[in-house]
Order: structure tokens, then sequence, then C-alpha cells
């Protein structure tokens, strides 16, 4: 366990560079460019070792008993994250790193971003929520609990690093979505069209989600579902 809480700490700690003023630092020596590619290796970097460390850590006492609807519930919210994931991917994203242009675009606000203007950071920090409640043993609590803090805490503390860069345009986008998923739909701010969606992300994403449950046992050792 005190593997895989230093390797929470260093990944946590690594992610949180770019929120402060040192990425300005080493950008203004290094370029935008190189900081972008070495950042992304410590950043895969990172990660393997958390997964390394979270797969070596002794499996403890479970925390808490979920039952067998909540796992039915699980999988059925997993359908959305994987439309959020799938969109949000394969879309120009205005939120991503050296992706400023695309805020230029006209309304770059819609189809998946009509949900959440981080549909990719939220499709994996609720992935790691829901897997986090599914399996409550300390282990997972550091390991799930990290990803979740990174993909929601950190893309928090993008928001705020974005409007300072970008001003104008990322205002523009920031008043027709929202941070939290549904919150500008449920304003009135956003609208959410079929026709912008599209129809051949979200059939990779049922797709994939039905992949998923179908081989989770055999790729996870555990069934997504009671069978």
């Amino acid at each position: 366990m005190s593997e895989l809480t230093l390797a929470a700490l260093a990944f946590l700690g690594l992610h949180l560079l770019p929120s402060t003023p040192l990425r300005g630092w080493a950008t203004a020596r290094l370029g935008e460019k190189a900081y972008t590619g070495l950042f992304s290796l410590a950043a895969i970097a990172s990660l393997v070792w958390l997964a390394m460390a979270y797969n070596d850590a002794p499996f403890g006492d479970m925390l808490w008993v979920t039952g067998e609807v909540w796992r039915w519930i699980n999988a059925g919210l997993m359908l959305l994250l994987f439309v959020l994931l799938i969109g949000g991917a394969t879309s120009p994203n205005p939120a991503s790193v050296m992706a400023g242009q695309t805020l230029k675009r006209e309304e770059p606000w819609r189809g998946v971003f009509a949900v959440t203007r981080h549909p990719v950071m939220w499709a994996t920090g609720l992935w790691a929520l829901l897997h986090l409640i599914n399996r409550p043993e300390p282990a997972a609590l550091v390991f799930f609990g990290a990803l979740a803090l990174l993909a929601i805490g950190g893309t928090w503390l993008q928001d705020r690093r974005k409007a300072r860069e970008l001003g104008a345009d990322w205002e523009r986008f920031a008043a027709h979505t929202s941070f939290v998923p549904f919150a500008a739909l449920a304003a009135g701010r956003a609208k959410l069209s079929l026709r912008d969606l599209g129809w051949w992300q979200p059939a990779v994403a049922v797709v994939l989600w039905a992949a998923v449950l179908l081989f989770h046992r055999l790729l996870f050792g555990v069934p997504a579902v009671p069978v």
C-alpha cells in the first residue's frame, strides 16, 4: 500500500503542474510542443507506475457492500460514459491541449459538448467513481480515487487556466456549456440535438459498451453484471 500511495501522490502532483506558474516557466524555455511532449511522456510513466502499484497491492477488506441491483445500474450508467468518451475523443475539443483555434469555429459547443465541455475527463472521472463504489477496498480507494480526483478536480483547475489564457473565446464557449454534466442543458444555455450528436459516435459507444460487458470477466477477472 505504501508504494501505491506514493505512486498516487506522484501521479496527482505531476498533473497539478500545468495549473501552476511552473508551466509558464517550462514552456518559455522548452517551447509549447517540447513541453507538451515531455509532459505527456511523464504522465504516461506515472499512470503505468500507478497501475502496476495497484496490481501489486494486497486486496483488503471491503469497506461497504454493494448489491446486485447497483451492479445493473452501474452497467447502465457506463453506457452514458462511453457516449461521452467516444463523442469527446472523436470531436474537435476546444478544451484539449493546444486546441485554442477550435474555439473560433462556428458554435464549437454543439454535439457532446452540450452535455459538458469536458466529456472525456468526466467519463474518466465517473468511470473511476463507479468502479470505486463497486470495489470498495483500500487499494481501490487509492487507485480509483486518484483517477477520479484528477479527472474532475484537475479539469476544474484546467477550466480556470483556459479562462485566463484564452480570454473572450473561452468565455463564449463557457457561456454555452457547463463544467458539470447536463447543467447547461438544465439551465437552457445549451441544446442537445441528435443531428449534431450524429449517429456513428453513439453507435460505436454502444458496441464498445456491449463488448466490455460481454468480455469483462475475461479481461478483468470479474463479471460486469451478476450472472
